[in-house]
C-alpha cells in the first residue's frame, strides 16, 4: 500500500514536471480607424484650403503583412442628403503595417465657411478600412483583421468651420 502511494505521488511528479512549457501564442492583428482631423490654411475670415486627414493604427500585437491590392484605407465626403458612404476623395493602398503603425490618408479643398453648403450643412468625412472579400480564406493569418468593428470613422465638417472661428 505505501509503495503505491509512493508510485502514485512519483508518477504525480513526474507527469507535472516532465510537461513543457506549452503557451499559446494570442497575437492579435487589429487595425483600427482611429481618428479624422481638420487643417485649414486661411485666405480669408471665411475662405481657405481645408485639409482632412484620416488615420488608421495597428493597435493589436502583432504585424498585419500581406498582399497587394487586398486592402485599402479610403476617405469619403458625404454632402447633406447623399447616400453613404459618399463622394470617394482619396484612396491609399498598402500591404504591411506593423504593430502599432499608423497610415495617414489626406484630402484638400477649398473651404467657404460662409456658404451653406459648407458653413451651415458642412459635409460628413469618413475613413474606411476596405478588405478585398476573400481576405480571411487566403491561407495568411497575418491579414485577418481580428475586430472589423473598430474599421471606419465618421466626422462632421463642421469642426472645419471651428478653425476658421479660432
Amino acid at each position: 500500500m505505501k509503495t503505491q502511494k509512493i508510485l502514485s505521488l512519483l508518477f504525480l511528479t513526474v507527469l507535472l514536471f516532465g510537461c513543457s512549457d506549452d503557451t499559446i501564442d494570442n497575437e492579435e492583428i487589429d487595425l483600427e480607424a482611429t481618428s479624422i482631423t481638420f487643417s485649414i490654411v486661411k485666405d480669408d475670415d471665411f475662405t481657405g484650403t481645408a485639409t482632412i486627414t484620416g488615420t488608421i493604427t495597428n493597435i493589436g500585437d502583432d504585424s498585419f503583412r500581406s498582399s497587394s491590392g487586398q486592402q485599402a484605407l479610403r476617405l469619403y465626403q458625404r454632402n447633406l442628403g447623399a447616400p453613404a458612404p459618399g463622394e470617394l476623395v482619396s484612396t491609399v493602398s498598402f500591404t504591411d503595417l506593423a504593430a502599432g503603425e499608423t497610415l495617414t490618408i489626406s484630402y484638400s479643398r477649398p473651404w467657404n465657411s460662409s456658404s451653406p453648403a459648407e458653413g451651415e450643412f458642412p459635409p460628413d468625412y469618413s475613413i474606411v478600412l476596405d478588405y478585398d472579400p476573400d481576405i480571411f480564406i487566403d491561407g495568411n493569418d497575418s491579414n485577418n483583421d481580428e475586430d472589423l468593428t473598430n474599421n471606419s470613422l465618421t466626422v462632421s465638417g463642421s469642426e472645419i468651420n471651428d478653425l476658421f472661428v479660432n
